[in-house]
């Protein structure tokens, strides 16, 4: 059997996001165990995302701010980790991840407060409640099974794919689970849905895409 190249990160920095990630699953551990748990536990736990759509819990709350912080923080990592197995024209040091960091906390956090806006703006939270929290949810539950595995194949696993197997596979379990736990939604409240589609789901990339092939 031939050995996969691992690639190794010699830079001291990569180690100092990576307690940053677990200093933040502290925090969330302390500030509410139980919901993080839960969380862990989401793409299997029947009624999960029911309970917080009946609990309508707030998106500005202690837990949901550092968590949505740490799932940033992980992607932002996995990018990182994973653009030296595709390329070796990028430099990957701190700065690039800085960028690569901020970018996405950027995107995400105006895509929320876009999502929330409209939501509240055309009165529709009700009709897409569940179909919200559970792509939040979904996404969370994502971000804390991926951290591991970043950590193992940065610092142990030989096969470099593992990673990417299990990124494909939680992309394909959430995608799964929301389709088939909406299906009422996507066929009762095709109008809604639609509308979510293009004004929170469409516009944002192609806002995204114009800025980014603007020439100046």
């Amino acid at each position: 059997m031939q050995a996969t190249e691992r690639i190794s990160f010699s830079d001291d920095w990569l180690t100092i996001m990576f307690g940053v990630a677990l200093l933040l699953l502290t925090l969330l551990k302390a500030v509410n165990s139980k919901a993080l748990m839960c969380y862990v536990k989401a793409f299997f736990t029947k009624g999960f995302i029911e309970e917080k759509v009946e609990e309508r819990s707030r998106f500005f709350t202690s837990f949901n701010l550092i968590m949505f912080v740490f799932s940033v923080l992980v992607f932002s990592l996995f990018i990182v980790v994973s653009i030296p197995f595709f390329t070796k024209q990028v430099l990957v040091d701190f700065t690039f991840f800085c960028q690569v960091f901020l970018g996405m906390f950027l995107y995400a956090s105006l895509f929320k407060l876009l999502e929330f806006s409209l939501c509240n703006l055309f009165q529709f939270q009700h009709q897409l409640g569940y179909f919200l929290l559970a792509k939040l949810g979904y996404l969370y539950n994502s971000a804390l099974i991926l951290f591991p595995f970043l950590i193992l194949t940065t610092y142990g696993l030989e096969n470099n794919y593992v990673l990417f197997g299990v990124f494909v596979a939680l992309f394909l379990l959430s995608l799964v689970l929301i389709v088939v736990n909406n299906k009422n939604l996507i066929v009762k409240k095709l109008f809604y849905f639609i509308l979510y589609l293009c004004a929170l789901e469409i516009a944002p990339l192609l806002i995204l895409y114009k800025i980014t092939t603007t020439e100046y």
